[in-house]
């Protein structure tokens, strides 16, 4: 579940693998522009992982601070979401 072009991006690399997440490095196809995206590691998420995921994309949609990636959007992606954010281009410091 890591094919995203059904959304219009096309993923470059995966940066992160946990528990309950996975995140990709991808690219808007149509602008080109730079983004990550965040997904639930299962392909079928419970009512309140689904709730916890949204929940996220809400939050940070309203809390203005130079700390905190503002999200672009929240995409149906599956039976789940997928978080679309800005990529900075930054680096993970245990890849530093």
């Amino acid at each position: 579940m890591s094919s995203f072009q059904e959304g219009g991006y096309q993923q470059t690399k995966q940066i992160y693998a946990g528990t309950r997440t996975m995140v990709y490095r991808a690219f808007q196809a149509i602008q080109r522009q730079p983004v990550i995206i965040k997904v639930l590691r299962n392909h079928h998420p419970t009512f309140n992982e689904l709730v916890q995921f949204r929940n996220q994309y809400i939050i940070t949609r309203h809390l203005e601070h130079p700390a905190i990636v503002q999200p672009v959007v929240l995409e149906h992606y599956g039976h789940a979401y997928a978080l679309v954010m800005p990529d900075s281009g930054a680096i993970a410091l245990s890849d530093y």
